[in-house]
């Protein structure tokens, strides 16, 4: 991946606000606010705090996040990535270790199930020691 179709906070950079940006995002640092990428995609690494409402293409989640996240495709929760928030997206990954405790709605065809009363799930999946 070139240098020109990724965008970096670093660990040692914090931002409030809404960024809104097209191609990748990698998130080291802290952010607040609202991140929004239609056609993007976000990476929360590993030391990467971000408390947001969340819209993107591609989510690749290895930190901490708070907040919402929808994801017109694919969430990846990686290895001890926090998920604190409700996630919508067409594919979701979870790996082992991973914290994850908000609504999820995951549907594959991106079309409106039959039952629409469905209570909410609250889910958390941790690592088995």
């Amino acid at each position: 991946m070139s240098e020109n179709s990724m965008t970096n906070l670093t660990t040692d950079v914090e931002i409030k606000g809404t960024i809104k940006f097209e191609k990748v995002m990698n998130v080291d640092g802290k952010f607040e606010g609202e991140l929004i990428a239609d056609n993007g995609e976000l990476i929360v690494g590993k030391t990467g705090i971000v408390k947001a409402n969340i819209k993107v293409k591609n989510a690749t989640i290895e930190g901490r996040l708070d907040g919402n996240i929808e994801a017109a495709e694919k969430v990846e929760l990686k290895q001890n990535a926090q998920l604190l928030g409700d996630l919508q997206a067409k594919t979701l990954i979870i790996e082992e270790g991973v914290v994850f405790v908000g609504n999820c709605n995951v549907n594959p065809d991106g079309t409106k199930t039959e039952k629409q009363n469905v209570e909410n799930q609250n889910i958390k999946v941790i690592k088995n020691i």
